[in-house]
């Protein structure tokens, strides 16, 4: 993670090209390509967040809470929290299935083979 922030705050690296060793020496960040948004552990959360970020989350929950007070409530909280989470759920699926393929792709890409000069051949 420290090595991560590092990499933000420098201007230039230096690299020679078939010098390995120096190369290592500098802890660069990976060279991979990664498009996916969520890693297994924080799937729910970022999603969740990402969701409640959009206005009409953010108001049906309002509503939600609201309708969890007794006196101040006409209908049952169970009529704004069905559609609610059949929302988030559709929409949580759906960013689910986007992201396994985007992890899939990013796999693929980055497994490739390459050439790579060694020695100048």
């Amino acid at each position: 993670f420290f090595a991560d922030f590092l990499y933000l705050l420098e201007k230039e690296r230096l690299l020679r090209a078939n010098d390995r060793q120096f190369n290592l020496s500098f802890h660069y960040a990976k060279n991979t390509i990664k498009t996916a948004k969520y890693d297994i552990i924080t799937f729910l959360p970022h999603n969740l967040l990402i969701q409640f970020s959009r206005v009409s989350n953010c108001y049906f929950l309002l509503l939600l809470i609201l309708q969890l007070i007794p006196q101040i409530s006409t209908v049952h909280w169970v009529t704004t929290a069905v559609p609610l989470v059949i929302v988030l759920s559709v929409t949580a699926i759906k960013d689910a299935f986007d992201d396994v393929n985007k992890h899939k792709s990013d796999k693929k890409f980055n497994h490739r083979t390459v050439e790579v000069l060694v020695d100048r051949k």
